[in-house]
């Protein structure tokens, strides 16, 4: 029934109106300023790595909120997700920056 709507139609329900504010206002223009805010406050490098935790936060959200189960896939991919962030945050020194390191201090 909803695909033979026309748009006027759609947008006299009001679930539908309240839902195309919702994602026009709330999940668009709130997302982008509150990026802006973060990036201002904190820097483009931090906050570019805080982007990295959204599929994180979306998995623990939607177990939370929309009750759906923990699979293994979500699961593989939020270690994935938490190992990758942690080894670029890592100060790893290898033998190349080790001597990079020495030779500048010196």
């Amino acid at each position: 029934m909803d695909s033979k709507m026309n748009m006027g139609q759609r947008f006299a329900h009001p679930v539908y109106l309240f839902n195309m504010i919702y994602l026009g206002l709330g999940a668009s223009a709130l997302c982008f300023v509150t990026w802006n805010f973060a990036i201002k406050k904190l820097g483009a490098i931090k906050a570019s790595i805080y982007i990295y935790l959204v599929p994180v936060i979306t998995v623990i959200t939607a177990m939370i909120v929309l009750h759906e189960p923990l699979t293994w896939m979500a699961t593989f991919g939020t270690f994935l997700t938490l190992t990758g962030l942690f080894l670029s945050e890592t100060k790893i020194i290898t033998k190349k920056n080790r001597k990079l390191v020495n030779s500048l201090s010196k």
